[in-house]
């Protein structure tokens, strides 16, 4: 029997209510636009764009974009945690990305956030954190659960948009928040400089020398350490756990990670719509789609993932070979679990297209699919001709445009820490999602394949880190990366499970977003931090 946890926090609210989207959720990029570029590539049976290396670079791409550094910044600061007041010093920091020839190219930077009043600074963990895209800042894992400041709810019509954060994790851990080449303050130093960066073996070297750079300056290469990615950050931290084996690696958490991207090759593989049905169960169940029966969120995830792990994916395995009858019967079923009619989960032969399902499940309306309980009007076509629709979620709050800019965290980090700079803060952009190359430079197919599924590097690092450990922290509101997708990922690439915990919460991919999920959070990351959670047996 596996050796892990699958635990319900059930005593999270169930808002099971129309929802409007809260600011939070357009700071995270949705995973499923990298996902249609490597599906669109693969249909089309192409490689996606070369990308050359930064030796290769024109002479045009040589020209200085950006030419003043920023310089670092710190400041002195007190948070209030309970009854403790706990100093920190919050530090903003930059670093410049070379190539071959020692030419700065790019810039990658972070805020850190130092407790003061330690004393054994070897033995205190340090935290590394990172959100995901392609294209995202760390301001949603920085600004609402990990830093020891927070956006206030609701924001306020005046005064400061910024309170402590009581759940902050600086009691436990210092924290390093990185926002990777394009996103939050970094940039391309030099025309096209930012394309060896924007794939994923360079996206992770990137993370990765900044990580090593940090822990050197700072005097921590003895620290344990803990690293944290969400979304398509769950995917970085994945490619860059095969480089990493000399640090003193004590945990990772992802947080809800899409790792695995083998199940988007083709339209021929099945399992995508075998790991979102429980999911659009899940969302039915939000909005009355379906019969509840007294039933939580948890037990209708629980019966829809039984049966598509069972008589589901037995169907679709069969292809065109599955008899009417059979075909006609699951959609009945399927219907009592989505809440679309059998007639149409017939004609699509059983696979229900995620985008369909979220403009079908609620006449007039579109269903988020970063958080399934949100709903907006159906707009009556693409925000942004040529987009993909998933862009246009209303759970992200992108807009017309392909780049969110955030002042409120451009002011903290001027006004609190000392950050000077004319530039605007980037929380989310979709032109690096756009510019992303999956082949991480190879020309060939091979390459472009072995960067479709990271995953087994967390195992091997695991085994050969025998004390570390691995926490997932996922939700049942969540269609950009399911949940499903989420645990498969995991427990089919040779993690070690009794060192393996995994949690589902009743929130959507930002697990953290709602007050009540993100006290369940903070309580779980430290306890992972302080090794209370220890993964028992199930």
């Amino acid at each position: 029997m596996a050796s892990f946890e699958e635990r319900s926090l059930t005593n999270i609210k169930d808002d099971r209510d129309m929802r409007s989207p809260s600011p939070i959720a357009c700071l995270v990029l949705i995973w499923i636009l990298a996902s249609e570029a490597v599906l669109a590539a693969q249909q089309a049976n192409q490689l996606l764009p070369f990308s050359p290396s930064p030796a290769a670079n024109s002479a045009s791409d040589s020209s200085v974009v950006w030419p003043e550094p920023i310089l670092p910044a710190s400041s002195h600061h007190v948070v209030h945690v309970g009854d403790s007041e706990i100093p920190y010093l919050a530090t903003w920091s930059s670093l410049p990305l070379k190539n071959a020839a020692g030419v700065p190219q790019a810039t990658i930077s972070a805020t850190s956030y130092v407790r003061e009043d330690v004393r054994d600074r070897a033995a205190r963990p340090v935290m590394f954190a990172f959100n995901g895209g392609p294209g995202a800042s760390s301001s949603p894992l920085h600004f609402e659960i990990l830093g020891p400041r927070r956006f206030a709810h609701p924001l306020p019509d005046s005064g400061p948009p910024f309170v402590d954060n009581p759940q902050t994790l600086v009691d436990v851990a210092d924290l390093v928040l990185i926002d990777p080449v394009g996103t939050g303050f970094s940039r391309e130093l030099r025309a096209g400089g930012g394309r060896s960066y924007w794939n994923p073996e360079g996206d992770a070297k990137a993370a990765e020398t900044f990580m090593r750079n940090w822990l050197h300056e700072n005097d921590r290469t003895a620290s344990p350490v803990y690293i944290i990615g969400e979304s398509f950050g769950g995917f970085r931290l994945a490619e860059m756990a095969k480089d990493i084996g000399d640090l003193n690696v004590a945990g990772l958490v992802m947080v809800s990670p899409g790792t695995d991207m083998s199940g988007e090759a083709g339209a021929a593989v099945d399992q995508r719509f075998v790991f979102a049905l429980p999911s659009m169960a899940t969302a039915a169940f939000a909005h009355n789609g379906i019969q509840s029966a007294g039933r939580g969120v948890e037990q209708v995830f629980e019966e829809a993932r039984i049966f598509a792990q069972n008589n589901y994916v037995v169907a679709l395995q069969q292809g065109s070979a599955l008899p009417v009858p059979e075909r006609d019967r699951l959609a009945e079923r399927m219907t009592r679990l989505v809440g679309l009619p059998a007639s149409s989960i017939a004609a699509a032969n059983l696979r229900i297209d995620t985008q369909d399902f979220l403009e079908q499940l609620i006449p007039g309306k579109v269903v988020g699919r970063l958080d399934t309980r949100v709903v907006a009007p159906k707009p009556a076509g693409p925000l942004v001709a040529g987009r993909s629709k998933a862009a246009d979620d209303p759970a992200l709050h992108m807009g017309a445009s392909n780049i969110i800019r955030n002042t409120r965290v451009r002011d903290y980090l001027h006004n609190e820490i000392g950050v000077q700079t004319g530039l605007d803060y980037i929380s989310l952009t979709l032109d690096v999602n756009f510019a992303w190359d999956w082949n991480s430079g190879s020309p060939k197919i091979e390459g472009n394949l072995r960067y479709l599924d990271p995953t087994p590097n967390l195992a091997k690092l695991m085994r050969d880190k025998p004390a570390s450990r691995l926490l997932l922290l996922s939700g049942y509101y969540d269609l950009a990366t399911p949940l499903l997708g989420q645990r498969y990922a995991l427990t089919h690439s040779g993690l070690p499970l009794d060192r393996t915990r995994m949690v589902a919460f009743a929130a959507g991919h930002t697990v953290y977003e709602d007050d009540a999920a993100r006290l369940q959070v903070s309580r779980e990351l430290h306890d992972f931090v302080t090794r209370k959670n220890k993964a028992p047996s199930h």
